[in-house]
This record gives C-alpha cells, sequence and structure tokens, in this order.
C-alpha cells in the first residue's frame, strides 16, 4: 500500500517526531510531500534516507510556483502520486479540491486546539475520509470545535524507547533538581515551573531547576529568573539530542502546558523513572497516572494572573479541554505553589513512584503496538 505524507517541516515538535519514527518503521511505501519551502534544522539529518519533494516547487527545482496556483497544483500533485492513502500531519493544508482516488485522513497531534472556526477549516475537514487523533482528548476537542461529519480514530502516542530497568533514587543530599523539556513558547507556561522553585526556596528547600529546549520566549524567562534572583537556581541549557542524559539530571519533570494533546516528553520522563507533576487538563492524564506515576493539579491559575505575576504571556487565545467535566473552558495554569507541595510529596514517595512510572511506560513505549494500531486504521481506511 502507498502512503502520501503531506507535511510541513518547517517547524520542530511532537508530529515531525512521530513522523519520522514512523518513516523509519513502517511497513507500507512512502513518499513525502512537504509544503514548507525549507526543513527545519533539527530535522535534516533525520530525513537524509528519504526522498523529500516539495509542493511549492516546480519540478525537482527550486523555482516557486506563483502564489495563486499553489492551491491547485498542491492538489494536482497528490493525484499524479497515486496514493492509496493521503496523510495530512497536524496542519490545514491550501488546497483547491479534494485530490481524486486517493483517502484522505488528517493526523490530529493537537492543532485542532488552535484551527479557527472559518470557512477554510471547515472545507477541509469536509473533504477528509478520516481523522486519526493521538488521544481520547484530541479527538473531543475535534468533535466539540468542528464536529466533522467523518471518523475519528484514536491511536494512542507512542514512543520506541527501552524504559530503563531499574527505578531511579534521588539523593536527599543534593538539591531537588526539577527538569522541563520543551519549546519555549508561552503556551508551554514555563514561568510556572521557575515559580515553583522560588516557593520551594521560600520554604528553605534546597531545589533547582534544569530547561531544555529553546524558543522565542526565553529572554523573557530569563529576566523573570533574574528578578527573582534564582540564577544560581535555574539552568537553561537548549536543545538536547541526547535527552536520556538529561532525564538523568532530574529527579522530577515538571510540565506546565496550558494546552497537550497527550505528553511525549513526559512518556520520556516515565521511561526513565522520573516522576511527574502536570496539569489535569487535555490529554495529559491519558499519559501519565495521577498518584501512581506523580501528581496531578486542577489548574486554576488564569492568564492574566499568570501575566502580572511573571510578566509572560501564554498566546494561546483559545479554549482549552477539561476532561473531568468533558467539556471546552478557558485556557488555566497550575498553582506553583501547590507545585512546590506536590514536589514534597513526591520526594517523600519517591522510590514507588519511580518504579510505578516505569512500569506505565511499559506500555506507553510499546511502539509494535503503535505501528500495528496504526496501519491497521490505514489499511480499513483504503478498502
Amino acid at each position: 500500500m502507498k502512503l502520501l505524507h503531506l507535511i510541513n517541516l518547517q517547524g520542530f515538535g511532537g508530529a515531525e517526531r512521530i513522523f519520522i519514527e514512523y518513516l523509519k518503521n513502517s511497513s507500507f511505501d512512502n513518499e513525502i510531500l512537504c509544503t514548507s519551502n525549507s526543513i527545519n534544522k533539527n530535522l535534516e539529518n533525520e530525513l537524509l534516507q528519504f526522498n523529500i519533494n516539495f509542493s511549492n516547487f516546480i519540478g525537482s527545482t527550486t523555482i516557486k510556483y506563483p502564489t495563486f496556483l499553489r492551491k491547485l497544483t498542491l492538489a494536482k500533485k497528490i493525484e499524479k502520486s497515486k496514493p492509496n492513502v493521503t496523510i495530512v500531519w497536524d496542519f490545514i493544508p491550501r488546497l483547491s479540491y479534494k485530490p481524486k482516488n486517493t483517502t484522505l485522513v488528517y493526523y490530529d497531534h493537537g492543532c485542532s486546539w488552535q484551527y479557527e472556526n472559518n470557512k477554510k477549516t471547515i472545507d477541509f475537514f469536509n473533504m477528509l475520509n478520516s481523522v486519526i487523533t493521538v488521544s481520547n482528548a484530541s479527538k473531543r476537542v475535534m468533535e466539540l470545535r468542528f464536529n466533522p461529519s467523518c471518523q475519528i480514530n484514536t491511536v494512542i502516542n507512542r514512543l520506541p524507547i527501552e524504559p530503563l530497568i531499574s527505578s531511579k533514587i534521588i539523593n536527599y543530599d543534593s538539591p531537588i533538581t526539577l527538569g522541563i523539556a520543551s519549546r519555549l513558547v508561552g503556551l508551554k507556561g514555563i514561568g510556572i515551573a521557575i515559580l515553583c522553585i522560588k516557593a520551594l526556596i521560600d520554604q528553605s528547600i534546597d531545589a533547582k531547576l534544569i530547561i531544555a529546549g529553546d524558543g522565542e520566549q526565553k529572554d523573557d524567562l530569563l529576566k523573570l529568573v533574574t528578578k527573582l534572583k534564582l540564577e544560581k537556581n535555574v539552568e537553561f541549557i537548549g536543545y538536547q539530542t541526547d535527552i536520556a542524559k538529561f532525564y538523568s539530571m532530574i529527579d522530577i519533570y515538571i510540565s506546565t502546558p496550558v494546552a497537550e494533546a497527550f505528553g511525549l516528553s513526559c512518556i520520556e520522563a516515565m521511561s526513565n523513572g522520573v516522576p511527574v507533576i502536570f496539569p489535569l487538563l487535555n490529554g495529559q492524564p491519558e499519559a501519565i497516572k495521577d498518584k501512581v506515576c506523580g501528581i496531578g493539579i486542577t489548574p486554576d491559575i488564569s492568564a492574566d494572573e499568570y501575566y502580572q505575576t511573571t510578566g509572560l504571556n501564554i498566546d494561546f487565545p483559545h479554549d482549552i479541554y477539561d476532561p473531568i467535566n468533558d467539556r471546552l473552558t478557558a485556557p488555566k495554569l497550575i498553582d506553583p505553589v501547590k507545585c512546590a507541595t506536590a514536589v514534597q510529596h513526591i520526594v517523600g514517595n519517591y522510590h514507588q513512584l519511580s518504579k510505578n512510572a516505569l512500569e506505565w511506560s511499559k506500555q506507553t513505549t510499546d511502539y509494535n503496538l503503535f505501528i500495528k494500531e496504526f496501519e491497521n486504521s490505514l489499511k480499513i481506511l483504503s478498502q
């Protein structure tokens, strides 16, 4: 069976990561049609073995089609490829019509939280034969916001990671080390992690925070660290290629986003025996077992309150999903003081929580199961 993957490779996030891992393990014939004009530098090496065509370029040249022709040429290029299934990875492409003789599938990795409910979005969803979502939260957001008429299948995110054999041991003579690995952008709410360190320090608890990643809000986060006089307690280490090394440096992972379809970094943390603090919103309760692998906190800090305290915007003017009440609601963040309390609870029960995290991660790192479920969905659709 032939798959055509329609994807924008200018960014670097969870969807791109799942896409690359799938290509490496796929049992189908795969072709890539990239809608961006370039590939993110962090992805280039991993994609060297794959042939990538660009939708905006004429043939194999770097000469671009005129803008007014690109919607039409994209549809024509899909048809020319003659794929059984065309997968659109977590974005809405500009198509002048539904390509013929292919099953059109949209893969949602969380962007459905952010789409405008307008004609472009609705027209695209009306073209689809099916949607694949990474969590029940992602599915419910699609249904509550857009109510597409096509079938929605959920295939839970899984990563090809080998969990550690034994749980972590915390060194009570060293500072408690929290970690966060993320793009440094507003919706990730990273200021909450910094405020958590401040709350711990104010309680005379020796603690530090390691932040892995980069992004547009880094300078503002550095300013917050300086303002709170936490330069010795917060370390920015940039984007990490050896992510296992990062997890070996920390005791607790803290996840603070206002919107998260599932939580790949949390799965990684647990597979390294690291308990997680996370918000009980969106898809994260599906990724982490509350009070078993870590501590879930019900968010109650508004975006305005967060800005007043940190000077940071979440840059997310959309509703998020409340899985407890099965509804959309205004974005909120977890209370840093409650995070500090959760840290102390985890430290007091560290061995069991670390052990539980490893056991739970074995289910979320069963990548063969992901391949089976994902490809079975595609086979059924192509029939």
